[in-house]
C-alpha cells in the first residue's frame, strides 16, 4: 500500500445527502447511467418518465429556460413536491454492486476534498482525451449541485472492504436500481460519528486515484477555483465513491485501438517476441484469445482479414517505454508500435486513431473498411494498474474501463454542503 505524507492527507467529508424520497415505490427506477453514457436516443426513452435523474444529468431547454436553468428549476420543483428528500444529519452511504455472475463491488460514497492536481493525494491515471468541461460547468453554477459521483480508487491494504463488509451487513438498503447488464446497484446509508470517523481515519493516509469521472473532477476543480473556495474546506469537494483497488468485484475492461489510415504492421512485426496467427473473426474470441496469451500482448487486425497474436519481451523494451509500463500491452503499443507507425503522441487525440469498447464493432469496422487496422487489447489487473501508476504515471488515454460502471440519481449533494 503506498502512504502519502499526514500533512497531505485525503480528507473525506460526510453530507446531507440528496435522494428520491423513501415513499417513491420506483425510484430504484428512476436512477441512470453517467450522463456521457447516454446518446439521445437513450435520453429521450429515459425522460418518458417524469422524474427521471436524466432531466437533471442531460437536462433540454425550455421557451423559457436555457437547459441549466431547466435543471435548476426542475431540481427545486421536485424538492418542494416531496418527490426528493434531503437527510437532516450528514451522513456517509455505502455503495454495493451485486454482479449478475456472483460476488459483488463495494465502496463509500462521500464528499472527497478536490486537491492540487500536481500532488500526491488525488490523481488521475491516464492521460485524457481533449474534451471540453463547459458544458458540465455551467450545469454546476447553474444548479449548484453535485449530481454525479467520480469512482476513485483508494490504495489501501483491503481494510476498506472489511469496513464497508461489516456496515453493509449491519445496515438496510435505501434503494436498489438493476442496470442493463444484471448488476443491482445497493445504496445505504451511515450516520454514526464514530463509524464515519474510522472511514476518514483509514483513507487519510492512502492515496486515491480517479478511476472514472476526469472531466468531472476538473469541472469541480475549476467551480472551486472561481468561487474562491479554499482546499480544505467542505465546499471544495467532490462526491465520490470510493473503492479499494484490492476490491475483488473491480474489473478493468480494454478499450480497443483502430486506425482509418493504412499502415504497413510489417514494418514493426520485428518488435514482437511472437506472431501466430488466428483463424477466427469473432471480436469475443479475439478479446479471450488474447487476455490468455502471457503479458504484455495484442491481437493485430488489417482489412485483408488477417489476424494476429503479438507477445512481447518486457525485458527487452526499448528505452522509450517507461519501466512501470513494460508488462502493459497499452504502453507497449503507444509508446512502441504506434509512434513506429508515424503515429505521435498527439494521435490518440486527434482523430487518427479511434476507440472502440465493443471488439465485434471494431472488427466489423475493420471488415466493412471504415477502419484499415486494428489492435484488440488484453484487460488489465487492478495489480498491473497499481503498478503502473504507483509513482504518478500517467496511462495513454483511454486505457481503461473500470466495470461496472456507477450510477447517478441514488445519492447527490449541494455544493454549498459544508
Amino acid at each position: 500500500m503506498s502512504r502519502i505524507p499526514a500533512q497531505i492527507a485525503m480528507r473525506l467529508f460526510a453530507f446531507k445527502g440528496i435522494r428520491y424520497e423513501d415513499e417513491l415505490d420506483d425510484r430504484g427506477g428512476l436512477a441512470a447511467p453517467p450522463y456521457d453514457q447516454i446518446d439521445d436516443t437513450l435520453a429521450a426513452h429515459l425522460r418518458e418518465r417524469p422524474h427521471q435523474f436524466t432531466w437533471l444529468t442531460r437536462p433540454i431547454a425550455t421557451e423559457q429556460s436555457s437547459p441549466f436553468e431547466s435543471a435548476r428549476d426542475t431540481h427545486g420543483h421536485w424538492l418542494r413536491d416531496g418527490t426528493l428528500r434531503r437527510d437532516r444529519v450528514e451522513a456517509l452511504y455505502p455503495y454495493e454492486i451485486l454482479l449478475p455472475g456472483g460476488g459483488r463491488r463495494v465502496g463509500i460514497t462521500g464528499l472527497v476534498g478536490l486537491e492540487d492536481p500536481a500532488g500526491a493525494v488525488i490523481r488521475p491515471h491516464e492521460r485524457t482525451v481533449a474534451k471540453t468541461v463547459d458544458e458540465r460547468l455551467e450545469l454546476l453554477r447553474t444548479t449548484r449541485i453535485d449530481l454525479e459521483p467520480i469512482l476513485l480508487l483508494s490504495d489501501d491494504d483491503g481494510s476498506l472492504d472489511s469496513l464497508l463488509a461489516a456496515d453493509v451487513a449491519a445496515s438496510t438498503v435505501l434503494v436498489e436500481h438493476q442496470d442493463a447488464y444484471g448488476n443491482r446497484h445497493r445504496l445505504y446509508r451511515l450516520a454514526d460519528a464514530e463509524r464515519i470517523e474510522r472511514y476518514r481515519s483509514l483513507l487519510e493516509r492512502c492515496p486515491g486515484l480517479i478511476a472514472d469521472g476526469h472531466h468531472r473532477y476538473e469541472t469541480a476543480l475549476q467551480y472551486a477555483s472561481e468561487r474562491s473556495s479554499s482546499l480544505g474546506s467542505g465546499t471544495a469537494s467532490k462526491l465520490a465513491v470510493i473503492t479499494s483497488l484490492r476490491a475483488p468485484g473491480l474489473a478493468i475492461a480494454p478499450i480497443h485501438r483502430g486506425l482509418p489510415a493504412t499502415v504497413d504492421l510489417g514494418s514493426v512485426a520485428d518488435l514482437a517476441r511472437s506472431r501466430h496467427p488466428l483463424e477466427t473473426s469473432s471480436g469475443a474470441d479475439l478479446t479471450a484469445a488474447v487476455a490468455v496469451e502471457p503479458q504484455p500482448a495484442i491481437v493485430t487486425l488489417t482489412g485483408d482479414g488477417t489476424a494476429e497474436i503479438w507477445t512481447f519481451d518486457r525485458d527487452s523494451a526499448p528505452d522509450e517505454l517507461l519501466p512501470s509500463f513494460r508488462h502493459l500491452s497499452v504502453g507497449w503499443l503507444h509508446d512502441v508500435l504506434l509512434p513506429r507507425l508515424g503515429l505521435p503522441a498527439e494521435a490518440a487525440r486527434d482523430g487518427r486513431i479511434v476507440y472502440r469498447s465493443s471488439p465485434e464493432q471494431l472488427v466489423s469496422a475493420i471488415n466493412s473498411g471504415d477502419l484499415a487496422a486494428g489492435f484488440i487489447l488484453p484487460p488489465m489487473s487492478p495489480q498491473d494498474f497499481s503498478l503502473a501508476t504507483a509513482h504518478g504515471a500517467l496511462l495513454p488515454p483511454k486505457s481503461t474501463r473500470f466495470l461496472p460502471k456507477l450510477v447517478s440519481g441514488l445519492v447527490w449533494a449541494a455544493v454549498d454542503d459544508e
